[in-house]
């Protein structure tokens, strides 16, 4: 089921109060029609920009209604469709900046201090124009206003995640039930990503992989006409947004029987994510979990073959915080959910990598993905 209203408002509500604890005078949340730049707006209003062409601004003042600007006139009746604003609160203006800059005098911040979420992929160009427009104002990063919000899922949140890892988990086990040799990754692909949508996702959530042979030694490889032999190592990671929430898991498989050093390492990696899995719980941080698996690995002889992070959170964006590796001392705290993805990649022999999706509870930890489809050989 859709984010019900009621809870946008209430997330509207927390962000608010964040704005008046922090001073601010106006919140400027910017959105564009990309992938991981549109979900701090859909995460506040249940709208987001989906075409590369539209930008805007989510205009949030210490006093007084919300605001929504975009670029273009013709999507502003989906985003009052969509959203619990309401239609009268939303404008265009083709001159984004300039029309951003006049709301915010408007709103009584053309003097004030402005908390910009997204200053991180808010083009250059527009800041400048911004800046231009409102010389009186202080701009200030605030990010961390909406996305500190983003880390803890609430409940309807995670049961969309939950119903996305379950919709990608029946499209890798269509896509292992299809395999035989001599057919192709790419014709792999085309089973799993149709099993999703015909499962009822909304859309794959990235570039899946999906890679045979001496194509899983490599951590991520996007589907190509390399062919399946048997004896090839399997990998897939692949997604899909179930009401805009990322579902996202890996799986490993051998065509055949398994060689010993096949059978190792996927053993190795199973082993290294239990034990990161069950040391998951409140107060730990997420380099410690890291840790875990890492250990393991290097000191199996194999730490050189890990060459990535354990993990990362997600929710409207398919990378979130915590990042589960080294340098990421954030305790987790519960409502988080984030992958425990470790892997090895062994040239000559190919790679294993398995992905669940776990989090953080009030005593511990739940799997919300699904863990009974765990044996090698297909």
């Amino acid at each position: 089921m859709p984010i019900e209203a009621e809870e946008y408002r209430e997330r509207y509500a927390r962000v608010h109060k964040a704005i008046q604890d922090e001073g601010l005078d106006l919140l400027l949340v910017y959105t564009q029609g990309s992938r991981n730049m549109y979900a701090n707006l859909l995460y506040l209003t249940g709208y987001y920009s989906f075409d590369p062409c539209l930008q805007g601004a989510l205009l949030i003042s210490r006093a007084g209604d919300p605001r929504l600007v975009l670029n273009f006139e013709w999507d502003l009746d989906r985003a009052a469709r969509t959203s619990w604003m309401e239609r009268v609160a939303m404008g265009y203006s083709r001159d984004l900046p300039g029309g951003v800059a006049a709301q915010c005098q408007v709103m009584g911040a053309g003097r004030g201090r402005i908390g910009l979420v997204g200053e991180g992929y808010m083009p250059l160009a527009i800041f400048r124009e911004l800046n231009r427009c409102l010389p009186d104002a202080e701009f200030i990063p605030a990010t961390h206003i909406v996305e500190g919000q983003r880390l803890i899922k609430s409940p309807a949140e995670i049961d969309e995640m939950s119903v996305a890892d379950q919709l990608t988990e029946n499209a890798t086990q269509a896509g292992f039930h299809a395999l035989k040799e001599g057919i192709s990754e790419l014709a792999i692909l085309s089973v799993c990503v149709r099993t999703m949508l015909e499962g009822g996702a909304d859309e794959p959530a990235f570039t899946a992989q999906v890679s045979f042979g001496k194509m899983t030694e490599v951590c991520m490889a996007p589907a190509s006409r390399n062919t399946l032999l048997r004896g090839d190592m399997v990998m897939f990671d692949m997604g899909c947004l179930y009401e805009h929430y990322v579902g996202d898991l890996s799986r490993t498989r051998v065509f055949g029987t398994p060689s010993r050093e096949q059978q190792k390492i996927y053993d190795l990696v199973l082993a290294a994510q239990e034990a990161a899995i069950s040391f998951v719980r409140p107060g730990v941080t997420a380099e410690e979990v890291d840790r875990v698996a890492r250990d393991i690995i290097s000191q199996a002889g194999y730490g050189e073959c890990f060459n990535h992070w354990l993990g990362r959170g997600e929710g409207l964006d398919l990378h979130e915080r915590p990042f589960v590796e080294q340098g990421d001392s954030m305790p987790l705290r519960p409502g988080m959910v984030f992958s425990v993805e470790p892997g090895i990649y062994l040239p000559g022999v190919g790679g294993a990598r398995v992905e669940e999706m776990v989090l953080v509870t009030d005593t511990g930890h739940e799997v919300i993905s699904d863990m009974s489809h765990r044996e090698l050989t297909v």
